[in-house]
């Protein structure tokens, strides 16, 4: 009996002073093989909201292509280069952040087009060497352009890592 309600007493202060495992790191999601993507498939038109006004058009660069609606054309492309070398891309931007990925983004307004037209850029990190570039174009200018090219690379992002 004594040894049992020793036994007892040792594997409660065992117990006691064990702590619990750790929980498992979350899963850090991978970048899909590039090789096997198709750019023009990335967005759709219930991506924009508005009926395109053509169907989506590969550009002559790997991994890129281009998507018009009324008013706006939207291209993209995943370039080798580190964030901070696309960084160029943008004048006066700022940093962002996209699906928790660094990210840099600005718009340029030209007024002396006529009629004005707004460029907004977001450049995402998606690896250390290969960066998401994406582009919105309004025709006439307008402040929203900014968002139009956040939000598709929102949606890009979250597909290439799904």
């Amino acid at each position: 009996m004594n040894r049992r309600l020793g036994a007892l007493v040792l594997l409660a202060a065992l117990t006691a002073c064990s702590t619990p495992a750790p929980s498992p790191a979350p899963a850090t999601p991978r970048l899909r093989d590039l090789a096997s993507v198709d750019a023009c498939a990335l967005l759709g038109e219930p991506d924009f909201g508005k009926p395109l006004t053509k169907a989506p058009e590969p550009l002559n660069e790997p991994l890129s292509c281009r998507w018009s609606i009324e008013g706006q054309k939207v291209w993209m492309s995943v370039e080798n280069e580190s964030l901070e070398q696309a960084k160029v891309r943008v004048r006066d931007g700022s940093e962002l952040t996209v699906e928790g990925r660094k990210a840099w983004w600005g718009v340029q307004t030209d007024f002396t087009a006529e009629p004005s037209t707004s460029l907004g850029t977001v450049v995402t990190e998606l690896a250390a060497d290969r960066v998401l570039v994406m582009t919105a174009e309004k025709i006439p200018g307008n402040y929203d352009v900014g968002s139009v090219a956040r939000t598709r690379s929102v949606a890009v992002v979250q597909r290439l890592f799904s």
